[in-house]
């Protein structure tokens, strides 16, 4: 059997404490893609990545992806400012058998 590491991902706006609001609420919801199962499921927390702030998405999806262990009990926040907004990508690595 293989395993395969795939992530979970959500943006918000506002500050760091808003961030957990959102995390708090997402953890309520289901996946769009599994309705059985709930987002951020096993992940007790979410984590600012560090004091940086990007300015573009994809590097800190990137950034994201390299950081993020299945192991990990919390899910971890990289702030954007692209010029045009100002938000959070939260992120969390999860491992399933394929």
């Amino acid at each position: 059997m293989t395993r395969k590491i795939h992530f979970q991902a959500n943006i918000c706006g506002g500050d760091f404490s808003h961030v957990r609001e959102c995390f708090s609420n997402w953890k309520s919801e289901t996946l769009v893609y599994r309705r059985q199962q709930p987002m951020f499921e096993g992940k007790q927390e979410v984590r600012p990545l560090s004091e940086r702030v990007f300015d573009n998405g994809e590097v800190a999806h990137n950034t994201l992806a390299r950081v993020c262990s299945p192991r990990d009990e919390y899910a971890l926040a990289a702030e954007i400012r692209d010029g045009e907004r100002d938000v959070w990508l939260v992120m969390a690595a999860f491992e399933e058998e394929v």
